[in-house]
């Protein structure tokens, strides 16, 4: 008996996990179709500015994927009350990557605030 439990459990919990994949899958793809062009041309407009040249186009970008939150902000969960904090944990950014060989060109656009950074590698 308790086999069976513990069987029905695991799939209880398999369940809930693949609908909680797809879910985020599927949200995720909504805003990156919703907010792709907008990244596009502030990419674009960004990497003029920086006189980066980019070949092909960012429209044909080679990945391009959504990220919740800023990493690169020296801000803790603890601190609520910082001016980063939703920039840090809350806003959602693109991140698009160019592969002009032998270099990356990435553009970390911010969803929020509509604006794009551009930096090679």
């Amino acid at each position: 008996m308790r086999v069976l439990v513990f069987v029905l459990v695991m799939l209880a919990a398999a369940k809930i996990g693949v609908q909680e994949y797809v879910v985020a899958t599927a949200k995720s793809e909504i805003i990156i179709s919703a907010y792709r062009d907008r990244a596009v041309g502030a990419c674009g407009e960004a990497a003029r500015t920086r006189h980066i040249v980019v070949e092909p186009k960012w429209s044909h970008a080679s990945q391009v994927r959504l990220v919740i939150g800023k990493s690169g902000l020296d801000v803790g969960l603890w601190q609520f009350d910082h001016e980063l904090w939703p920039a840090r944990f809350k806003h959602p950014y693109l991140f698009i990557t160019m592969r002009d060989e032998p270099r990356k060109v990435f553009c970390e656009f911010d969803v929020v605030a509509g604006s794009a950074s551009v930096f090679q590698l």
